[in-house]
């Protein structure tokens, strides 16, 4: 094994200068355009985000000199998978709001991240070794790259930890200047913050010394954690025929429970097991005894493919579903390529080396499909739900719609879709809400035809509202009653008409028993406004009581026990002590 190089002089000055390059690129992104907000209109500038993390990560954590051609390849094959991301993410989002465009964007970034972890190991390794895929370089690139990052976490933290105190210190005796500068001046937040990332991984790559100790004391905690994880995966397995597998198919999040167990299992695994061991780990009998146990992982990873298989099954694709699929699909290929070397090998000192290339690169091979057309878990959701609803109309549901709407242009081409249906176009609460998800997150309270909501039953026989009510609750308070809107002549909600302020004209009370309260509309200056609420209605309070109270005449108001003071003219409202 090659040891570590260190980082030339030029080179430590120049990776932190590259990092406040990055914080400078962002914050001038962010300062002059909506790119973080609309990044479908923004496509180049798009490209220059991505395109700038890409290379500027890459720099950090993989150069030893700028005249390595590898290394700019490497950042050119880079770039243009950012590219073809890019394309598709302007294309998916086109015709979002502004809310969903930002969400989508940072789930992009995340994946990103993601998959530069795991990808620069390997350009790492081919720099340093001189040869593709070597493991043990692979591992030990992995293992440096995420201390690095722990670390310029805890660096960054404390930075503005030191930077907030100086600059309480001098507030305290009346000099703000510190705090305008660091706090108030969005360019050196970005800046500082970029610098110090970049410096703390620039000094754990040139300390790999220190890296490799610390490696070293966190092998031995994974060597102590893994008898238990263990014997935690031994005594659930044998649980399970005694209640069942029905059990783990009525949880929601039964396939993440075992797939998280499978995979720190294989996890400690791979870190106790390292390339670099030169002596095998335990006593022989624990030994033999964790050995066994692997033979359990792909049963694990087997039950956590049969709960995602019956929830797909039941209620189709959706793209959590589609996540979980493929994470069941890494914990099979791991699971049983450690059991096959296992069996291959048939002594203690085994070699886990391949199934560990393997993984490492099928992992990044599934994010990047992930956002290409090839494996676009939206696209997959929105034609299975599709097919779902062709096969009967009566599963689309409010719930269907909402997780349409957030499924970028494939859901929104499929919302356009629906409410051309001639089932929909006579479904007077799916029309509408299939027009509110299409409207988005920044149309939260637009005007409702108030019409539709006449269908709310009243509590007594009297007159309806005036046509002003309606206007009003259609307008300002969709948002709060678009859950009373009747189904199959069923409604959560009820009207009440009462006088409650004694000026002899009624306000309107909207009883919502689903959420167990209540919202007054009096009409002050001939306009209907809210003027306050009830909480905590009554457990036993439903429809049909409400009823039956109010046209019995056995509802009535009472005046407060506690009166206001008045004071030349001035009113001090009374708060009383509630026990």
């Amino acid at each position: 094994m090659k040891s570590d190089a260190p980082l030339s002089a030029s080179l430590r000055w120049l990776l932190p200068l590259t990092g406040m390059l990055q914080g400078g690129v962002i914050y001038l992104l962010n300062r002059t355009t909506a790119l973080f907000s609309t990044p479908a209109e923004h496509g180049w500038l798009l490209f220059l985000l991505v395109g700038s993390l890409i290379t500027t990560s890459t720099l950090i954590f993989a150069a030893r000199s700028l005249r390595q051609p590898l290394l700019w390849l490497g950042i050119a094959l880079l770039l243009m998978m950012a590219a073809v991301h890019c394309s598709w993410l302007v294309y998916a989002v086109t015709g979002l709001d502004t809310w969903d465009q930002r969400d989508a964007l940072w789930r992009y970034v995340v994946a990103l991240a993601a998959m530069l972890f795991l990808l620069l190991p390997w350009l790492q390794s081919r720099l340093l070794e001189g040869r593709w895929g070597d493991f043990p370089s692979l591992f030990r690139h992995y293992w440096h790259n995420g201390l690095a990052l722990l670390l310029a976490l805890l660096a960054t933290g404390l930075g503005w930890l030191v930077l907030w105190l100086c600059a309480s210190l001098f507030s305290l005796i009346g000099i703000d200047f510190f705090k305008t500068l660091f706090f108030d001046n969005g360019a050196f937040a970005y800046v500082i913050t970029g610098c110090i990332v970049a410096m703390t991984v620039t000094l754990c790559r040139s300390n790999a010394r220190l890296m490799v100790a610390v490696q070293h004391l966190l092998t031995l905690v994974a060597t102590g954690l893994l008898p238990v994880v263990g014997a935690i995966m031994v005594l659930f397995m044998l649980a399970i025929p005694g209640v069942g597998l029905n059990a783990i198919s009525q949880q929601v999040s039964g396939a993440g429970l075992l797939n998280t167990l499978c995979l720190l299992f294989l996890l400690l695994m791979a870190l106790v097991w390292h390339p670099e061991r030169d002596a095998p780990p335990y006593t022989r009998l624990l030994r033999r005894m964790l050995l066994g146990t692997l033979l359990l992982a792909p049963v694990c990873a087997l039950i956590a493919a049969w709960a995602v298989w019956l929830r797909v099954a039941q209620y189709g694709w959706t793209p959590d579903r589609l996540y979980a699929a493929l994470v069941t699909c890494v914990s099979l290929l791991w699971s049983c390529g450690y059991v096959a070397s296992l069996a291959r090998q048939r002594r203690s000192a085994v070699d886990f080396s391949r199934t560990g290339k393997a993984v490492l690169f099928v992992v990044p091979l599934l994010l990047l499909l992930l956002h290409t057309p090839l494996l676009s878990p939206w696209r997959i959701s929105v034609n299975s739900q599709m097919a779902r609803f062709n096969a009967d109309k009566a599963m689309l549901d409010s719930a269907t719609i909402s997780e349409l709407a957030q499924w970028l242009r494939w859901g929104r081409e499929a919302l356009h879709t629906l409410l051309a249906d001639p089932v929909i176009k006579g479904n007077l609460v799916l029309r509408q809400e299939i027009s509110d998800a299409l409207a988005g997150r920044d149309s939260v309270g637009a005007p409702v035809d108030p019409d539709a909501y006449r269908q709310i039953p009243l509590a007594a026989p009297q007159p309806q509202p005036e046509q002003a009510v309606w206007q009003t609750l259609a307008k300002d308070y969709a948002w709060r009653i678009k859950a009373c809107l009747p189904v199959d002549n069923l409604s959560n909600c009820m009207l009440l008409a009462k006088d409650l302020n004694g000026d002899a004209q009624p306000e309107w009370i909207m009883f919502d028993f689903s959420a167990r309260s209540a919202f007054v509309l009096s009409k002050q200056n001939g306009k209907w406004v809210s003027a306050g609420n009830f909480y905590d209605l009554p457990v036993t309070l439903d429809a049909k009581k409400l009823r039956e109270t109010a046209q019995s005449e056995r509802l009535s108001t009472q005046p407060p026990p506690w009166r206001d003071l008045t004071i030349d003219g001035q009113r001090l409202p009374f708060a009383p002590d509630r026990y």
